[in-house]
């Protein structure tokens, strides 16, 4: 209860100073969406991941082995957001679940469960992709990372380079594209 009210108190402060920070620097996406518009349709379903940008290399170092990854999201119980991801190390597909929640849908803010990470959502627009999404993950070792997932097996080289340009403009300069030598894994067959 004590953490919603401050978390209500606090977000709209944050939403103020995130578009203050925007007007200095005119390469930061829009605002986050809000968990409301998360939780519609447009946005259930599965997502290709394609790339990846930090501050530094070490940020990237659990996306090191990674060959490709989907995700699929859908509505939990709740108010719950559900993420199962498929992704192959080598030449084994893997599989994880988690679930975020949201502390109100105007916050753009979603949290998982256990409270380890924090995830923001912007729409594709940013970089001229609409079936794009990106998503910017600060986990509990602090250590932010925007990736990049798209509709479609295939994304157009030049919407890659756009994220990797905005990603440097707000010096997420080490950049990682997945390199997709062996597939997708399927959602369903991942161990």
């Amino acid at each position: 209860m004590l953490m919603s009210t401050l978390w209500g108190v606090v977000s709209p402060l944050m939403g103020l100073f995130y578009a203050g920070i925007q007007v200095m620097v005119p390469c930061l996406p829009p605002a986050p969406l809000s968990t409301a518009v998360i939780n519609t349709d447009e946005y259930m379903g599965s997502w290709y991941f394609v790339a990846a940008a930090a501050w530094e290399k070490g940020d990237l170092k659990s996306l090191k082995f990674t060959d490709s990854s989907i995700i699929h999201i859908q509505k939990g119980p709740n108010e719950t957001l559900t993420v199962t991801e498929a992704f192959r190390i080598r030449k084994r597909c893997l599989k994880n679940t988690w679930s975020y929640l949201a502390l109100s849908v105007t916050d753009p803010f979603l949290f998982t469960t256990d409270f380890n990470s924090i995830a923001l959502i912007w729409d594709g627009k940013f970089i001229n992709c609409p079936s794009c999404i990106i998503m910017l993950f600060v986990d509990d070792d602090e250590e932010p990372s925007a990736m990049l997932f798209a509709r479609n097996e295939s994304t157009p080289d030049e919407v890659i380079q756009e994220f990797k340009s905005k990603m440097e403009c707000v010096y997420m300069e080490e950049f990682l594209k997945i390199p997709l030598k062996n597939g997708y894994c399927k959602l369903h067959v991942a161990a």
